[in-house]
């Protein structure tokens, strides 16, 4: 079955939108020793630009399922566009940190509806036997955007300044309404969906923001007893609501899928280690090696070229042999590299950042992208959009504390704090075989029990 020309447009318009979303959140990165300056306070403070971000983008996934079948992907994809408008314009023209603060949620908010929505209309649109490819060119724009707004913002802050970033990012609502004004679906609202469960929505929204909030205070040295209490109080409230309601917000009962938990799992992991390593390496190389704000956010570039362009190779191959084998063979050059950069810390100047962040890249993109098609494989076709959700929110939401956790670890010593993360994901890439053995062993059994 071929695929028409207009489900790939408006498969385009999204993933445009959601790149620019995810671009703009990395983008900042190389900015921050500018800004500490220019706001007059620390790193872990202007982190914040990030991390609120990823707030309001994980908050925005869990209600993006109910929100796409209320409402359908059309009228979500516009408000998506209007939001980014606003917030760059917001962030761009900011006077202090409050104002910035608040652009950068309304882009949160739009890149958390446009994330979800991209991989909602690839599992619309796309025939099943095609799935690991698209799934595969969802995953690059995944993969590409946050590496690629480091250059991005380095070539602009070192010519235009940082405010250059937000406005020159206009230009990305405008393209992705000319692809999908003609194209986007109008007729996919269900407005005989069950009504939504607004005290379970506000209670994991309390849950995600306290759970950072406890990471972030890490920086004393203490855990912040109110704020743990907050979010595990909060998160069972939000377990037990949603299993005794009959209202809709997020089918959390998809966790009793084993295979879409252990896959849940690594691809969560894989997005923390991605964006801390991405808020380190800029700075670590400006501050050791004084490389200008333009190379260090170059140095992220090369390889995420590299690892995103073969994410619908790595989904074709999914097509064709399965999860399993990719999926252990990107953990193990993902794991190689990381041990690479962690025993040569000291000596790691900017080529063997780019050698060894391609090689990180090309392990991650592989075994990332697998995980995202395979954990929503077992998923019946009317549980997909909340999986997904699931999936989105959650990467989200590792996101921030990765970037929050790389922030904490870099306001110390930065070649320690470097080293430090980069044992962290040590551990992180030895969990990963441990699921992936995991859903093996399930994958077996189950086919013994067909057999």
């Amino acid at each position: 079955m071929m695929i028409n020309n207009k489900n790939k447009l408006s498969i385009i318009a999204v993933a445009i939108l959601a790149a620019g979303g995810i671009m703009v959140e990395t983008a900042m990165n190389v900015t921050f020793p500018e800004l500490t300056a220019i706001f007059h306070t620390s790193l872990n403070s202007i982190q914040w630009i990030t991390t609120a971000y990823l707030l309001a983008v994980t908050v925005t996934m869990t209600i993006s399922a109910y929100l796409t079948k209320r409402f359908g992907v059309r009228l979500m994809w516009i408000l998506a566009n209007l939001l980014f408008v606003i917030g760059s314009l917001f962030a761009g023209l900011a006077t202090n940190l409050g104002i910035l603060l608040l652009g950068r949620v309304l882009e949160g908010i739009s890149a958390g509806i446009a994330m979800p929505l991209m991989f909602n209309l690839i599992l619309m649109l796309i025939p099943r036997h095609k799935i690991g490819v698209w799934m595969g060119i969802g995953s690059m724009v995944i993969s590409l955007a946050p590496s690629f707004g480091p250059s991005y913002g380095g070539a602009l802050i070192s010519s235009l300044g940082w405010r250059s970033i937000f406005i020159t990012l206009l230009i990305i609502p405008v393209v992705s309404l000319c692809l999908g004004w003609f194209t986007i679906p109008k007729k996919t609202a269900n407005h005989q969906t069950p009504s939504f469960d607004l005290i379970a929505f506000i209670l994991l929204s309390i849950a995600l923001i306290s759970g950072i909030l406890t990471i972030n205070q890490f920086e004393s040295g203490t855990i912040n007893p109110v704020t743990l209490s907050i979010t595990a109080i909060t998160l069972l409230l939000f377990i037990y609501r949603s299993l005794s309601s009959e209202k809709t917000f997020l089918n959390i009962r998809l966790f009793k899928l084993k295979s879409f938990t252990l896959l849940l799992i690594p691809v969560t992991l894989y997005m923390f280690a991605n964006l801390g390593l991405g808020l380190l390496i800029p700075n670590y190389l400006q501050t050791i090696h004084h490389t200008s704000s333009l190379l260090a956010g170059f140095s992220l570039l090369p390889g995420t070229l590299v690892g995103a362009f073969l994410s619908p190779l790595f989904g074709s191959l999914y097509d064709k042999i399965g999860p399993t084998k990719l999926l252990i063979t990107g953990n193990f050059i993902f794991t190689l590299s990381v041990l690479f950069m962690y025993f040569v810390t000291n000596n790691l100047n900017l080529l063997m950042v780019i050698l060894s962040y391609t090689i990180f890249t090309i392990g991650r993109s592989m075994a990332f992208s697998t995980g995202m098609t395979a954990a929503i494989a077992d998923v019946q076709i009317n549980d997909q959009n909340d999986a997904n959700a699931i999936l989105q929110a959650s990467q989200m939401f590792m996101g921030a504390a990765g970037t929050t956790v790389a922030a904490l670890f870099g306001s110390w010593k930065i070649e320690q704090g470097m080293r430090n993360f980069l044992l962290m994901i040590i551990m992180i890439a030895m969990i990963i075989f441990i699921m992936f053995f995991l859903q093996q062993k399930k994958v077996e059994l189950r086919n013994s029990e067909y057999q």
